[in-house]
């Protein structure tokens, strides 16, 4: 049985400003990774859970595998470039097509099924991940998708592909979803997540070697889950209760990931909540400072950096670039979707990071249910105001988007919103929200969101927040070139 991975395209989307705020932002992102290398086709990460479930299958016996990435060859504006799919999909034929998408590229996904439907009849087209996952009957009564894998698929997609390569009854097979010849719907229990401890090392060599010239970083996982129950966030698909990996399996993937795809590569966390338990992240930066040649990227919340001693245990271990989820700087707003996160410390907290040289970057969402037009700009105005002071060295801004699997894209009318419609391509945090709230139109809210990408990129085109001893980086580094080109 040979099994492909598919890897697919997201459509780029011409956004006004975006030229210039990716060109501020990369200078100074850059300014703290020296190492960090233009990347040839633009791939910025590899597919996670490739490498993971493929090391899943090779432990299962499978041993014919390969990846194919359209995500990087084939993303072309509001489309997917199918003549080149067509012709690679003919060139890679395989019993099994296995398929991994976010929302925003669904639709592209479900159309490469219907494209392997179409060149190789007979193979088996299975959907899993964050959008399947709570979409499963949408997705499972497509025409192109033989099965959903539902949930994290360690144990049953295993058991699936064995059903299917034995030619057994898959009734018993849990956290599957898939029609039957009658037309009902078979949907199976879930299985326990497996212990992190139990899951196979990953495939590392899925992907050619030459792929390390496309990525900007290696995403590493410290722990999957996250406890905390933002109302807007899709992580409650994979489990609500952290489970942690040993620092030295963290290490081992990330010294394996590097020996195969480039030894010059820092480390991104993807962990929701990276700082969540303070005495595991304080031990895995112990190991990480004693390794000494590791440098990463992380993701948090403004209530796990409380501890005093964890911006010098970060930066002592190789952090050189902090994200904090404040998303707002209307109180309100943090009750309600933040689990009463309190912004009073702040300030104090952002100070404290910088004066141990960590650059710090925020993630701002404009049109969360609730806010005002002019809450939004208050948003801007504050985070444009901690750039200039040097509390903040960088932001991301993104427009709310209430994803399948949330409480949101469920229950709208509950927030006092309505859902414009269900073109998941569109579901897109820099386009017009598929959203109005009781506040603001869709239009309104993509009006202030584009105001506010050249807020913020006039902010971080001012002088850098924080100086580093290696000096500014060349402009002709900066990935922004690659942003206004499209």
């Amino acid at each position: 049985m040979h099994i492909a991975f598919v890897h697919t395209p997201i459509p780029l989307r011409n956004v006004e400003n975006r030229g210039d705020y990716w060109r501020n932002f990369d200078t100074r992102y850059i300014a703290s990774h020296p190492n960090v290398r233009p990347m040839r086709k633009v791939l910025w990460e590899l597919p996670h859970w490739v490498p993971w479930l493929a090391g899943v299958l090779e432990q299962a016996g499978f041993d014919s595998m390969e990846a194919l990435d359209f995500y990087s060859d084939c993303t072309v504006i509001d489309g997917i470039d199918e003549p080149k799919i067509h012709s690679r999909l003919v060139s890679h034929p395989a019993d099994v097509y296995l398929f991994s998408p976010m929302t925003i590229n669904l639709p592209q996904a479900l159309r490469i099924a219907e494209m392997v439907k179409e060149i190789h009849p007979r193979a088996i087209t299975v959907f899993g991940g964050v959008v399947a996952t709570p979409l499963y009957t949408e997705v499972a009564r497509h025409k192109s998708v033989d099965y959903v894998v539902r949930d994290r698929g360690e144990i049953a997609l295993p058991a699936l592909l064995e059903g299917l390569r034995d030619k057994r009854d898959l009734e018993g097979v849990r956290n599957l979803a898939f029609e039957r010849p009658d037309g009902e719907l078979a949907v199976s229990k879930l299985n326990p997540y497996l212990p992190v401890d139990e899951i196979p090392f990953p495939k590392v060599d899925i992907f050619p070697e030459e792929t390390g010239q496309d990525l900007r970083y290696i995403r590493q996982n410290y722990a999957l889950g996250c406890p905390f129950t933002c109302e807007f966030c899709t992580i409650q698909t994979i489990g609500r209760k952290p489970m942690y990996f040993s620092p030295d399996r963290v290490v081992a993937e990330v010294a394996a990931y590097r020996a195969q795809l480039g030894e010059h590569h820092h480390v991104y966390f993807g962990d929701e909540t990276f700082t969540a338990n303070t005495e595991r992240t304080l031990e895995l930066c112990n190991v990480l400072e004693r390794e000494g040649n590791i440098t990463y990227d992380a993701q948090t919340r403004l209530n796990c950096l409380r501890d005093v001693r964890l911006p010098g245990a970060l930066q002592r271990s190789g952090c050189r670039w902090l994200e904090i989820g404040l998303e707002s700087a209307n109180a309100q707003t943090q009750h309600a979707f933040k689990q009463h996160t309190k912004l009073d410390p702040l300030e104090e907290t952002l100070a404290r990071l910088r004066d141990a040289g960590l650059p710090t970057c925020s993630y701002l969402i404009v049109g969360l249910p609730g806010e005002t037009i002019d809450d939004m700009k208050r948003t801007l105005d504050w985070a444009c105001s901690l750039i200039d002071r040097g509390l903040l060295h960088a932001s991301y801004l993104s427009e709310f988007v209430p994803y399948p699997g949330t409480p949101m894209f469920d229950h709208p009318e509950r927030y006092g919103m309505r859902l414009l419609h269900r073109q998941y391509d569109l579901y897109n945090e820099e386009l017009p929200p598929v959203v109005d709230t009781e506040h603001a139109t869709s239009e309104q809210v993509y009006d202030v969101f584009v105001e506010g990408i050249g807020m913020l990129a006039e902010a971080m085109g001012r002088t850098p927040a924080l100086t580093f001893a290696h000096g500014q980086p060349s402009v002709d580094r900066a990935y922004g070139e690659f942003w206004q080109a499209n």
